[in-house]
């Protein structure tokens, strides 16, 4: 049972994810659409994509690391994360009523800066929470399960709507989110202390989280796109490769469930090392091995690995500082890793072939080892500062 701290938290912290996530759940659904539906090329249908993620992703960086204005601090979290679910429900009830690709982009170029702001002011609720990796771990999954229904829904709506239908439900989401909004807890911020508050933040220690984030992140984001093309070299059918990426989704839900459970454990270090580094071993075997057994008993572990490590990762991130700013900043960077992670894989692939995605990805993650070793270094001279209401 959460305690009552996070209780407070957990509500509006789901439904900053809901604003900040669904597009990139709903991806491949969003990408044929656009491409049948709207008429998009390829290239215009993952520019449009990737564009709305990147801008939210650099919005909640920017926010969260180098923005110091006082007519934007002096505002409460929580009419700033109003504000940016607002403009994120504004920018898609416009796109419902685009006539043009160009209005198009605009609008989800509005929308992705909302969805930004949200996930720099809302996100940052996680570092108040006294078990931070289960905290996390229930807004994570009421993520998927989000994305789970509406990707079950969303056919019936686009043969109904067309290209549109997909919006109508990041619509309804943004709505639904910005509602649970309403109950984030307010923080007092003083003026004189606040620039202060955003430097000590992002020490090097904070550097080095994130940056190990984004690695991990852009590694996964470009295993997964390359995911069919690999079943097909290990030589299963469409329809295979159909469950077993089913599969893969469902024990997402484990390796959620699981991280919580592993950190306390083994301790959120040792939960990191093992986590990571089974994670990339089994990609690395996706990649280069063909054989049937070894392609699925990979997959399984892979995908319960995937989860709990980022988990894990948001929640260290999570317990660097009082005012949330690093969280903020590793979420945004699991967006964008995940949503450059494709174009790096299509590189990859065409130049060196599918078995080098998963020997850079190996490359990424002892990266991220590395980066994470100098912290827990750091961190085991450092006095612990409990986490704060205010």
């Amino acid at each position: 049972m959460p305690s009552r701290r996070d209780r407070m938290i957990v509500l509006p912290a789901i439904g900053s994810q809901l604003i900040a996530t669904t597009s990139l759940f709903l991806m491949p659904a969003l990408m044929s659409t656009l491409q049948a539906k709207a008429g998009l090329s390829d290239r215009a249908s993952g520019l449009l994509l990737s564009m709305e993620l990147a801008v939210s992703a650099f919005t909640t960086i920017y926010l969260t690391a180098f923005f110091h204005g006082h007519s934007f601090r002096r505002w409460g979290g929580r009419h700033r994360a109003l504000f940016g679910g607002a403009l994120a429900i504004a920018g898609t009830a416009v796109t419902l009523v685009s006539p043009a690709v160009p209005m198009l982009f605009a609008t989800r170029l509005a929308a992705g800066i909302g969805a930004g702001i949200v996930g720099a002011e809302a996100t940052s609720v996680l570092s108040r929470g006294v078990e931070r990796e289960k905290l996390i771990a229930i807004v994570t999954i009421a993520s998927i399960v989000n994305a789970a229904i509406w990707l079950a829904v969303l056919p019936y709506m686009v043969d109904r709507l067309g290209y549109r239908g997909p919006y109508l439900c990041l619509l309804l989401v943004a709505m639904s989110g910005t509602y649970l909004l309403r109950r984030l807890p307010s923080v007092s911020s003083r003026p004189d202390s606040g620039q202060q508050q955003l430097k000590s933040s992002f020490n090097s220690t904070a550097v080095f989280v994130v940056a190990a984030i984004f690695l991990t992140q852009l590694g996964q984001g470009a295993f997964w796109s390359l995911e069919e093309t690999f079943g097909a070299r290990a030589g299963f059918s469409s329809h295979a490769i159909g469950i077993l990426l089913s599969v893969a989704t469902l024990l997402l839900l484990l390796g959620a469930v699981a991280s919580a459970w592993i950190s306390g454990r083994l301790g959120r270090f040792y939960s990191l090392f093992v986590l990571i580094a089974l994670n990339a071993i089994s990609i690395l075997l996706i990649s280069v091995i063909t054989v049937h057994w070894i392609f699925v008993a990979a997959n399984v572990l892979q995908s319960i690995t995937n989860l709990s490590s980022v988990i894990c990762q948001l929640g260290l991130a999570a317990s660097l500082d009082r005012t949330g700013r690093v969280v903020a900043a590793g979420t945004s960077l699991v967006t964008l890793g995940n949503g450059l992670g494709p174009g790096l894989s299509a590189n990859l692939n065409d130049v060196f072939g599918a078995p080098s995605v998963g020997i850079v990805v190996l490359a990424f993650n002892l990266v991220a080892l590395g980066l994470y070793y100098a912290v827990s270094l750091h961190e085991a001279e450092r006095p612990r500062v409990p986490a704060s209401l205010t």
